[in-house]
This record gives structure tokens, C-alpha cells and sequence, in this order.
């Protein structure tokens, strides 16, 4: 067990005792004692390290106060609360008979425990104790680590490896654990205790932050009342997730070193999962082929037998395209199959996905990595193919990056923004511009758009001018002549009036 200053003045054998009216308070009596020093300086800061207990017998105070002594005693106090010193011993009956009054109020003015020490307690009886207690401590740590690893090792080989590994790390170390997978999301892995509801935000944020950065690193979460360790599993440039350890004090070397152990095997455990995410992938594409072929009852066995979900009823189809390299949408993919109704395969250039038709398509990565994608409208199961194909066709509309076409979307828009998504403008802009170009080009155009407003009823549309019919007959007989169009007939009619919606 550490030893405190509490401790160290419960033992019997030293004689040590606060002075009377120390105002100290329990957390610092609570706090562990790295060392104790004795030093007779009146500035001993240089030699010292927070966490340690000072001894003086108080040689550098004068025997008759001065005009200097009030200044000189809080100068000393303060460079020692400053320091991180946990307590000052001062023996007395050595040089002094009594602590300096100007030392006892500048160290219940800088809340710096005062500790008498005999005379018939030498200091290195002192020191002497806090070196075996550190000994002791250390020993014992040392025996709770191997015991700890063995613990760890034990759990690593049971059935659910990788969870009874976490739930082992959480007896040892009497704190909660959580696993984030590479998207950032809580892998459920069964363990004692949860991430605590008031610093789950906190977490979930640095948790995304880490895998940002791409690369291997440990973090410490500020601003909680716990001591949250971040620890990120895998390779640099190929982070597998984050593990998240939450502790009341901040873990020590022998905790530190069992977080590494549990960080390897789990890191283990999710290479090989990786591994057969792998050997899925070609399962994928083989039961992607047979939806395509029309062979479903195969291949939702196939599925079934992979524990993911196997698609029924009304579904839909998308086709993504663009990738450089298809790994990171795939492990995003697989990932998301866990938790997701979602089935995919990369076939040759594009990837597949299918997907309920009563959900919005899972592809958030499209936009985010610069990939165009196509979405077909909802079509059976045995129908994938046709689905397929309706989703190249939209894909084929996308003309940006990180775009996603979906079909039903532009059928609700009608065929004229169908023909629009399909560059239409070109072919209308090649009819009408003769049109436009003539020097009566204006005229002509609104007497088109009038006579097509009026359901090509001449003497509405006439009127509406404000000119007579047989002067509007006169413009759109211009018109069919510079066009080549016969309007009498109801195509040619259609194919101009398509133009001219496409081309304003």
C-alpha cells in the first residue's frame, strides 16, 4: 500500500505529529509520498520533486527574529507549495527549541502541512521508512502485474476471447471499458460496465478526433472527474479503433503495462477478424452474382450462413463508382453490415449495394470521399439485375464528385427534367438556335411560347399578343420552316415543345 502522510504519522515507532491547529486538509494528508529530503536551505526547490516530504531541523532561520524573518519564512513556504512538496517536517529541540512563529503562519498561509519531528527521531529513521514503504509498494505492484497479465492471458484464450479479455481488465483494474471500431462507433462487446452517460459525448468526440489523426498514439481526456485513457489499436495509416479505459486515478506503470497487453490482444483479435472480413469479401462478390443471376434462394443462404442480413421483399439498388482504392469503403461497409440492413459487393470497377426500400441509402461515404453513385427505385428481390441496371442509368447523371443520382427523385421531376439530367439542353439549344438567330428571333421565339401556353389555339394565343391570328399563323410557319418540323403533326409538336421548355 502507498504510504501518505497520514500513514507516516500513524506509525508508532516516529513520534510524528501535525502541529496543533494545522489546518490540512484530508487530500492532503490522502496523498502519496514519493520521498523524503532533508535540507537545511533556505532555497532547496532545485534538489526537490513534487510528491515528496521535506525534513529541516531549521538551521537556515535565525534564532532572534529580524526584520526580514516575517518575508524570509512565506518566501520559503511558498517556494515550496509551489514545488509540489506534500508536508515539512521540522525537528525540534535540535537547533530550535520550538518552530518559528513566522514558518507556522506562512505555512497555514500557503496550506502546507507542518510536521513536528523529535529530537529522538532522526531523519534518516524517516527516510528511511519511506524507502521501505516505496520497496514494499513496488514489490507488491510488481507481484499484482504478473498476476494481472496471467489473468489477462487466461481470458484471451476463452471462446469470447476479445470480451472476456475487456471484462478481465475491468476486475483489475476496477474501471469500465469500451471498444470503438474504426468509424468511431461502440463495438458491442459485452463487458461489466458502461461508458458513464455524463462523459459519453466527451468520449465519442476525442474517440473521432484520435482516428483523424491516423495514427497510433494514447491520449488522456481533461475536464472529468475520471482519469479516461485513449488507446488506438492497429497500424499507423490503418487505425482499427480506439479503446477507451476509464479509471478513478490515472493509471500507474503496472496498470500502464497491462492496458498495453490488452491493447496487443485485442488488436490481435481485430487483425483477424480483418482477415476473414478478407475471405468475406469474395463471398460477397460470389453471393452478389447470384442475386444478379437470378439464383436469390441461393444466395440469401449464403448470407444467412455469414450472420448478416439477407435481403427480402421490396429492396433497392446502388452502384458506386470512382474509387482509387476500394479497402476503406469496404472495412467501413463490413463494419456497418453488423449493425445495418445493407448487402454489397465490389464487382470489376464498381461496387453493389442493396438495401431496404423503405430506408435512405447508406452511402455517407459517397460525399465524403469524392466518389458519384446511382440509385435505382424499388424493385423485387428476384429483380436485382433490372435494379442494377436502373442504377447505372442514374449514375450516369451524376456529373460531380461525390454525388449521388437517385432515379426515383428524378422520375418525380417528370421527363423533362429526366431529358435535362441526360444533357437534353445540347439537342434543344441545336434546334432553337437557328430560330434565335434570325434578326425577327425574338419575336419568333414569344410567339412559340405563346402558342404552346394556349395549347396551340390560335386565337387565344393571338390575342394574348395582341396581334391577329393569321399573324401569328404567319411567325409559326416561319418557324416550322427554319426547323424543319411539320407542327401539324402532334410529335413534331411534342419534340419542339420539349426543346423549348429544355432550352429556357
Amino acid at each position: 500500500m502507498a504510504l501518505t502522510l497520514r500513514n507516516l504519522l500513524a506509525e508508532p515507532g516516529l513520534g510524528l505529529r501535525l502541529l496543533p491547529g494545522d489546518p490540512s486538509t484530508a487530500e492532503q494528508l490522502d496523498r502519496e509520498i514519493s520521498w523524503a529530503h532533508s535540507s537545511d536551505l533556505m532555497n532547496p526547490t532545485p534538489w526537490l520533486e513534487p510528491g515528496q516530504l521535506l525534513l529541516t531541523d531549521g538551521g537556515q532561520f535565525p534564532f532572534e527574529p529580524d526584520s526580514n524573518a516575517v518575508e524570509d519564512a512565506r518566501t520559503y513556504a511558498e517556494r515550496l507549495r509551489k514545488t509540489g512538496i506534500l508536508g515539512l517536517g521540522f525537528a525540534v529541540n535540535v537547533v530550535h527549541r520550538a518552530v518559528p512563529r513566522e514558518l507556522v503562519d506562512a505555512c497555514a498561509e500557503f496550506e502546507l502541512p507542518l510536521i513536528l519531528v523529535p529530537s529522538s527521531t532522526p531523519f534518516i529513521r524517516v527516510i528511511r521508512r519511506v524507502a521501505d514503504a516505496i520497496a514494499e509498494d513496488r514489490q507488491a505492484r510488481m507481484q499484482w502485474s504478473i498476476e494481472a497479465q496471467r489473468a489477462v492471458g487466461r481470458a484471451a484464450l476463452r471462446p469470447d476471447g476479445l470480451a472476456a479479455t475487456l471484462r478481465e481488465l475491468e476486475s483489475q483494474l476496477g474501471c469500465w471499458v469500451a471498444l470503438y471500431d474504426a468509424l468511431g462507433q461502440l463495438v458491442p462487446v459485452r463487458t461489466k460496465r458502461g461508458v458513464p452517460a455524463d462523459v459519453r459525448e466527451d468520449v465519442e468526440a476525442a474517440v473521432a478526433a484520435q482516428l483523424r489523426g491516423g495514427r497510433r498514439a494514447a491520449a488522456q481526456l481533461r475536464e472529468t472527474d475520471l482519469a479516461i485513457t485513449l488507446q488506438t489499436i492497429g497500424q499507423s495509416d490503418r487505425l482499427r479503433g480506439v479503446l477507451a479505459i476509464g479509471t478513478t486515478l490515472p493509471p500507474d506503470p503496472a496498470a500502464s503495462d497491462l492496458i498495453e497487453s490488452v491493447v496487443g490482444i485485442a488488436s490481435i483479435a481485430i487483425e483477424q477478424s480483418r482477415a476473414l472480413d478478407d475471405a468475406r469479401r469474395g463471398l460477397r462478390t460470389g453471393v452478389m452474382e447470384l442475386y444478379l443471376a437470378g439464383s436469390v434462394d441461393a444466395a440469401a443462404r449464403a448470407l444467412r450462413d455469414m450472420d448478416t442480413w439477407s435481403p427480402a421483399g421490396r429492396i433497392r439498388v446502388a452502384v458506386v463508382r470512382g474509387a482509387r482504392d476500394w479497402g476503406p469503403v469496404l472495412n467501413e461497409l463490413e463494419l456497418m453490415a453488423v449493425s445495418t440492413d445493407v448487402a454489397f459487393a465490389r464487382i470489376g470497377d464498381e461496387l453493389v449495394v442493396l438495401f431496404p426500400s423503405n430506408v435512405a441509402p447508406p452511402l455517407e461515404f459517397v460525399a465524403r470521399d469524392g466518389l458519384r453513385a446511382g440509385v435505382s427505385g424499388a424493385v423485387g428481390i428476384r429483380d436485382v439485375s433490372k435494379g442494377r441496371e436502373d442504377a447505372r442509368r442514374a449514375l450516369r447523371r451524376a456529373d460531380r464528385d461525390g454525388e449521388v443520382v437517385d432515379l426515383e427523385r428524378l422520375a418525380e421531376r417528370g421527363l423533362v427534367a429526366w431529358l435535362d439530367a441526360s444533357d437534353g439542353r445540347v439537342l434543344a439549344a441545336r434546334m432553337l438556335d437557328p430560330v434565335r438567330a434570325r434578326p425577327d428571333g425574338e419575336e419568333l421565339m414569344a410567339a412559340l411560347r405563346a402558342w404552346y401556353e394556349h395549347n396551340c389555339a390560335w386565337d387565344p394565343a393571338a390575342r394574348s399578343l395582341g396581334m391577329h391570328r393569321h399573324s401569328l399563323r404567319s411567325r409559326i410557319a416561319t418557324v416550322q420552316e427554319v426547323t424543319g418540323l411539320d407542327l401539324e403533326s402532334f410529335s413534331a409538336r411534342t419534340e419542339l415543345w420539349l426543346a423549348l421548355e429544355l432550352g429556357d
